[in-house]
């Protein structure tokens, strides 16, 4: 149980922090709460179209400033993360929940430029298959990558360090609730299976905010749009896994997958906001994205490609009330702050 607080702390911060997002938009917004009207002026004004890029986010911001609220509410995991952290007492978890932001954790230069290519290699393709996937059922979408140029290049490189979500987010979720359920079971496969399915249930209070739930009908909610966006939370998050494994547990590469998967410049077709929150939106993405994470587990093993690490694998209490060093995680990184 003692090791299990800190992830109980975590699930339960993760969801009262998001009271914090209606408040601050009552403030920043003298009153007008709705955010979709704010989202629509903050686009007149700026001339911008709203995607889930951070620069943009930002900027339509400082126009409509109750959009900020927004971001509050993608840091939300990350801020669950630091406070849980708060309240433990674990030597060096700071070193330890922070050092989950360098890029190689350990990993050879060359390993990591194979890893982080690879990265690009599966799925902008796949994101490419996408929209051909929905031209050929009939959605109406265009594409963003006709050609590759240094333009399309960068856009890509928008997609995957650059997105509101995976930016704010993933230090909660990979950087922390990833590797503390890591301490408790011994699946690489079933720490992502859970993390998947909690980080798209915690989207639940903003389908009901945001008025998803009511547009769709409960019934087509809980039957084909939640089911699908499941999907897409699980499989990304058994992708990142994956990719966290062969760099030592370093959380940069699921910032670079879930900011693809959530593909913010419409390199799998360019879709408004009301769009993208369909059930025909999250299938046809996401049922792509789960292929790739099956094929992942086919071939790397339910370990996702993690060699087992030598010695005792589960923690030890150093005192009483008093995690020790070993607690820190059990991604091979982690071995450098044990």
């Amino acid at each position: 149980m003692q090791h299990l607080k800190p992830l109980i702390f975590f699930a339960i911060l993760s969801y009262l922090l998001l009271g914090l997002v209606p408040l601050a938009d009552l403030v920043l917004s003298a009153g007008d709460t709705d955010l979709a009207e704010a989202a629509v002026r903050a686009s007149e004004q700026t001339g911008l179209v709203w995607t889930s890029n951070l620069l943009v986010v930002l900027r339509m911001s400082v126009a409509e400033p109750a959009l900020f609220a927004l971001l509050l509410g993608s840091l939300v995991p990350a801020l669950a993360a630091i406070l849980a952290l708060a309240l433990m007492r674990r030597p060096g978890k700071w070193k330890a929940f922070f050092g989950r932001l360098h890029p190689l954790r350990g990993t050879s230069v060359r390993s990591a430029v194979v890893t982080y290519a690879l990265i690009f290699v599966v799925l902008v393709p796949t994101l490419v298959l996408i929209l051909h996937f929905r031209q050929l059922t009939g959605g109406s979408y265009t594409g963003t990558l006709t050609t590759m140029s240094l333009s399309a290049f960068l856009l890509i490189l928008g997609a995957a360090f650059l997105d509101q979500g995976a930016v704010l987010e993933e230090l909660g979720w990979r950087g922390f609730a990833a590797p503390e359920l890591d301490r408790l079971i011994d699946s690489p496969l079933g720490v992502a299976l859970v993390i998947g399915l909690f980080w798209g249930l915690w989207h639940l209070p903003r389908d009901v905010a945001t008025g998803v739930i009511e547009r769709l009908g409960p019934a087509d909610y809980l039957a084909l749009y939640l089911p699908s966006f499941l999907m897409g939370t699980v499989s990304v998050s058994v992708i990142a896994g994956y990719f966290m494994n062969r760099l030592g547990g370093s959380v940069i590469p699921a910032v670079m997958i879930h900011g693809i998967a959530n593909d913010s410049v419409g390199i799998s077709g360019s879709a408004s906001i009301v769009q993208a929150l369909t059930p025909y939106h999250q299938f046809t993405k996401n049922s792509l994205l789960a292929l790739v994470a099956i094929a992942i587990v086919v071939l790397a093993g339910p370990r996702l490609g993690r060699r087992p690490r030598p010695g005792c694998r589960r923690p030890v209490a150093a005192t009483a009330g008093e995690d020790g060093p070993s607690s820190l995680g059990a991604f091979p990184g982690d071995r450098e702050h044990d």
